[in-house]
């Protein structure tokens, strides 16, 4: 026999692994000494190590591979479980090229913003899939975060929230009438979801780093930009939110592409 020790390293484990199979059921010591629980082992049972590190590299759960081992291991509740686990693999890696996809969306996004922030108002095309919206005025941080959860709710299809994009729609003649911001539609958007309504916008647009309802300085320099141009302005300013942080006060400054649309 052989101490749960030598087991380990004669099997390339640790013994909290052997432990944790004993506890689980999957692989009891031989012999267990009453007088102090030590664990041993026999050179019979290295086969079955064997086997269980076999199937867990493979990615068979501590269950799966009980259930194999304990049905005789015969060759149908192999292949029944090979089968299974194959299936398995193939829709994790269906979920990392979809994480893959809005990684790469995410990167070339904030490369964009990255390379324009901060710099002189320029003409731009932007398109996204609509597939939420909260319609009504929103004047302060805690309606956003309603709105925003009521736009969620409204989303018919699967969705990861990495996928999304929160877009505010300003009032433009309030604006210029108020010198005041207010919102009146939080839009959940997406570029990789193709999915609800897809919106295609081309006008004058800036990249910031900013917060919601500290826009005005940038607003007005959209209009200037559109009026010195005899560009016809969209009723409405979009920010499109890329990418949120917080600073060492707690408070939020996002990645944002404001645009002012040209009408045609």
């Amino acid at each position: 026999m052989f101490s749960i020790g030598d087991t380990a390293k004669l099997n390339n484990i640790t013994v909290q692994t052997l432990r944790h199979y004993d506890k689980e059921g999957l692989l009891k010591p031989i012999y267990v000494d009453e007088n102090n629980g030590y664990r041993y082992y026999s050179i019979n049972q290295f086969l079955q190590i064997d086997f269980i590190r076999r199937y867990r590299t493979l990615g068979f759960s501590v269950q799966e591979i009980k259930n194999i081992l304990f049905s005789g291991s015969s060759l149908d509740s192999i292949l029944d479980g090979i089968t299974f686990q194959k299936n398995m693999i193939s829709q994790e890696i269906q979920r990392l090229k979809e994480i893959e996809k809005t990684l790469n969306i995410m990167e070339r996004s904030i490369s964009i913003g990255k390379e324009n922030l901060n710099e002189n108002i320029s003409i731009k095309d932007i398109s996204f899939f609509s597939l939420g919206s909260y319609i009504g005025d929103i004047t302060s941080v805690d309606e956003i975060e309603f709105a925003i959860r009521k736009a969620f709710k409204k989303i018919k299809i699967n969705y990861e929230i990495s996928d999304t994009l929160v877009i505010l729609k300003a009032d433009r003649a309030f604006f210029e009438k108020e010198k005041k911001i207010i919102y009146t539609e939080l839009l959940i958007g997406s570029k990789t979801k193709e999915s609800g309504e897809k919106v295609n916008l081309k006008g004058a647009s800036i990249f910031v780093e900013g917060a919601v309802f500290e826009s005005n300085i940038h607003y007005k320099n959209l209009l200037k930009f559109n009026t010195k141009n005899n560009f016809k302005s969209s009723n409405y300013f979009y920010e499109i939110y890329y990418i949120s942080k917080l600073d060492t006060n707690n408070k939020e400054y996002s990645l944002i592409n404001i645009l002012l649309p040209i009408e045609k």
